[in-house]
């Protein structure tokens, strides 16, 4: 059979998608690694026909489509049915960005298959592992981040699960890298092995059984990279119990998006909100991110003598909201911005309670949803989201304390960084329970909600601190210590979750390190692969 180019893209666009489904909420962890093992093969083909380099990348950014393409396609919802965006357009943006985030693992690709096709296959996986988890945390990084779907979230419940503490989502994603390289070079090599005449017919060929012996190694060590982990502990075992378990309501209103910012609907939400409130006895009820869509200080007056009334009864309460902050303009004049924010409504607190109450101001904002970045005014135009320019919350701020635990807040997608989440316990000695507020309604009903749950068990598993999570439409969970969903509300319902939940104190490796030790060891996977000397053929790779 001739293997066109046309046919190696689309065999890697499909495996692609495969890996797409291999993140929830589909999620297998074995998925993800034979889609990756899949593309390595085929590059392996691609180079026994002579392909370059460039081709190799090629077949790595056609993989990056299927697999960032499907995995995102949420952002069309959001760009087109409730931006407003012309759907030509908002498929045009998606696609855009699917080849931006695809450009990553395809210059790692091309590293790879440069400088070290032709230095054996275990270097080759080295170095394609090494290549592959500095291109996955540049993704997350560079412009802001944008570290969703980064190949670590697939291994959650699989044998790797154990590296999550000791190195966060990173390693795990870089030794799964590592498995499908050297699954696939020992594919390659038995291939070439069996393709072989019977007689060697050079000095180089000398040694018949080298290439079974090479594929062995390679297997053996696939092997080995996946059953150390399950000698690791697990998270929770870093950390210890501390303080009372707190019971906690967590608040669900499933308010459509497209209704959430009209004056009657946001009334209606309130008046629900707060008879959930009333409802239940729990010492926290925490609310959705912008559960209120205006701020504290214009709450109807009726609603917020009730809520006076629950929190003087000795109950705490959080509200997602937008809330006024004075902003200093580089010490030019002082500017009145909207923040997106918790503000902690607690017992016994002063008269002006509200104005002085705790409160949390996101700092992780999103690019075009929440500020516009340097040039891009006309593309945030075509939408129309409201509130899409906020002020920007402190790096670090201190924990809410409620019933002896402390609890570290973060908004929306701030999940999704792990190394500010460590920063925060690093710098809040004592923070003990981690709490997400989302409304990601702005992707209806698509797999934007078990993917954010995934990411948001991760942070529990990398830090040892169980995560409460109180969502719009979904997924409202509580995850505990080790990473397990206890309780969750069925999404796309109006509900309330009470749970007891247990805090932590300790630090994992992770926490302590971040992602030092993955960007070291990714690093180390390149320099033996560099000084290696190249073998006398590209078919021995």
């Amino acid at each position: 059979m001739t293997w066109r180019r046309a046919e190696l893209a689309l065999g890697a666009f499909a495996l692609g998608l495969l890996n797409a489904a291999s993140f929830s909420p589909w999620s297998h962890w074995a998925v993800s690694l034979l889609a990756l093992t899949g593309l390595f093969c085929l590059m392996h083909l691609a180079r026994s026909r002579g392909a370059s380099t460039f081709m190799q990348a090629m077949l790595t950014f056609v993989f990056g489509m299927g697999w960032l393409g499907a995995g995102l396609s949420w952002l069309f919802i959001s760009m087109h049915f409730y931006g407003g965006m012309p759907a030509p357009l908002a498929a045009l943006a998606l696609l855009l960005f699917a080849a931006y985030l695809s450009v990553y693992p395809a210059l790692a690709s091309a590293i790879a298959w440069r400088w070290y096709a032709n230095r054996g296959p275990l270097r080759l996986a080295l170095g394609t592992a090494g290549a592959w988890t500095l291109a996955e945390l540049a993704r997350g990084w560079v412009f802001t981040g944008f570290p969703w779907l980064a190949l670590g979230y697939a291994q959650i419940d699989g044998p790797l699960t154990g590296l999550a503490p000791v190195a966060g989502v990173f390693s795990l994603g870089g030794v799964a890298i590592g498995v499908a390289a050297l699954c696939a070079s020992a594919i390659a090599s038995i291939s070439r092995h069996r393709a072989a005449p019977g007689r060697p017919s050079s000095p180089a060929q000398a040694m018949p059984d080298r290439p079974p012996r090479e594929a062995l190694i390679a297997a053996a060590t696939a092997l080995g990279l996946v059953l150390v982990p399950l000698a690791l502990p697990s998270s929770d075992a870093w950390t210890s119990p501390s303080g009372p378990a707190l019971r906690v309501r967590l608040l669900q209103g499933n308010v459509p998006q497209d209704m959430k910012f009209r004056p009657e609907r946001t009334l209606a939400a309130m008046q629900t909100y707060v008879g959930l409130i009333e409802a239940g006895d729990a010492a926290l009820t925490i609310l959705p991110e912008t559960a209120w869509t205006i701020p504290f200080e214009r709450t109807p007056p009726e609603l917020a003598q009730r809520l006076d009334a629950h929190v003087g009864a000795g109950h705490a309460v959080a509200i997602g909201l937008p809330a006024f902050t004075l902003e200093n303009k580089r010490g030019l004049r002082d500017d009145w911005r909207l923040t997106n924010s918790v503000l902690l409504l607690e017992p016994g607190g002063a008269a002006d309670r509200y104005a002085t109450a705790p409160r949390y101001d996101k700092q992780h904002l999103v690019p075009f949803g929440e500020f516009i970045p340097w040039g891009f005014a006309w593309f945030v135009n075509l939408m129309h989201i409201p509130m899409g320019d906020f002020g920007r919350g402190a790096t670090i701020q201190p924990a809410f304390a409620v019933g002896g635990q402390k609890i570290a807040f973060n908004i929306c997608y701030e999940d999704l960084f792990g190394e500010e989440i460590r920063a925060v316990l690093l710098a809040e000695t004592g923070a003990s329970i981690l709490a997400n507020v989302s409304n990601i309604a702005w992707f209806g009903r698509s797999h934007a909600l078990p993917q954010h749950l995934q990411i948001a068990r991760m942070r529990s598993l990398e830090t040892g601190r169980p995560m409460l999570r109180a969502t719009n439409t979904g997924t409202t969970a509580a995850i505990d210590a080790a990473g397990k969903v206890t309780a969750q509300l069925e999404p796309y319902t109006v509900g309330a979750l009470d749970v007891s939940v247990q805090g932590t104190s300790g630090l994992t490796p992770f926490t302590r390190l971040g992602n030092l030790p993955v960007l070291v060891l990714a690093l180390a996977c390149l320099l033996p692969a560099l000084i290696a000397p190249r073998q006398s053929s590209p078919s021995s790779a």
